[in-house]
């Protein structure tokens, strides 16, 4: 699959609107398996008894089988060790979607999310992909080359920072807003950043100097990222460094589905592992 159609919400027919119903959850970059419409309706919260695990966010928690086929997905994984932790049966609704779900987007659409949100006693926000830079129309303001790719050398330092600087007030209003929804309620809220799924991409041929310029981006991106998230009271689980290595260049590899942007099997096990390894603190 193209590289540009693949990252970029742009091309797909659900960039004018975001739909997100119950019956379909959904994630990131891929034009993927969700359905769009033009209605919009709320999500109910669960009925189940134990606790209620909600994630919203784009396809990398989706765990689409047409990304990663047989894959047991992060969340699902997750959700196991919640169970074991607390001694509760947890009920999972997945309400990420695959449709190339950006973080505009995720606010337009938060208020169809709010009763599911206020009633979960675990959240997971992953929204990380979509929207960085790296995906944009015309990356640091500079239109993408003949191969539909970014002109690498405006990504520079500075852009970086702005590029940064722009998203976070996104940010600060939807983990604000998803934090506001439990008021005092005792809530496990959990984020990730975004790792690096051009490094070592098959299809890319990027040099030093590109690979340099991704790490730029992504760089000032979670480091934004997880700076909000912590001042909203969310644990931010940093997958960058664990799929890219302390410093950020190393390929993601097998790591990566076949398509080099979802979660393989042992990604998904990895971004699982790192999100035990926060604890359950609140709730145990």
């Amino acid at each position: 699959m193209d590289r540009h159609v693949r990252r970029s919400a742009r091309h797909m027919a659900v960039a004018a609107a975001v739909v997100l119903t119950a019956s379909a959850c959904g994630s990131d970059g891929d034009p993927g398996s969700a359905s769009t419409s033009d209605t919009q309706s709320s999500v109910a919260p669960s009925t189940a008894p134990g606790l209620s695990l909600v994630v919203i966010g784009d396809s990398i928690p989706y765990n689409s089988p047409d990304d990663c086929p047989g894959c047991a997905g992060f969340v699902d994984r997750y959700a196991d060790a919640v169970e074991s932790a607390i001694g509760e049966p947890v009920d999972v609704q997945n309400l990420s979607r695959h449709t190339g779900l950006t973080l505009p987007d995720l606010l337009t659409g938060l208020d169809g999310l709010s009763d599911a949100l206020a009633d979960a006693d675990v959240i997971l926000v992953a929204i990380a992909h979509n929207s960085s830079e790296l995906n944009a129309d015309e990356p640091c303001g500079t239109p993408l080359d003949p191969n539909d790719l970014p002109v690498w050398s405006e990504m520079d330092q500075e852009c970086a920072v702005a590029s940064a600087a722009e998203y976070r007030p996104q940010f600060e209003s939807l983990f604000s807003q998803v934090a506001a929804l439990r008021g005092t309620q005792t809530t496990i809220l959990r984020t990730v950043n975004r790792y690096n799924d051009w490094i070592g991409w098959p299809e890319g041929n990027l040099g030093p100097d590109e690979n340099g310029s991704t790490k730029l981006i992504l760089d000032a991106w979670n480091a934004m990222i997880c700076e909000v998230a912590e001042a909203n009271g969310f644990g931010c689980a940093d997958i960058y460094s664990a799929f890219n290595g302390p410093d950020g260049l190393e390929p993601a590899g097998d790591l990566l589905a076949a398509d080099y942007t979802h979660p393989s099997e042992a990604g998904n096990e990895l971004i699982a592992e790192i999100l035990v390894e926060m604890g359950f603190a609140p709730l145990g």
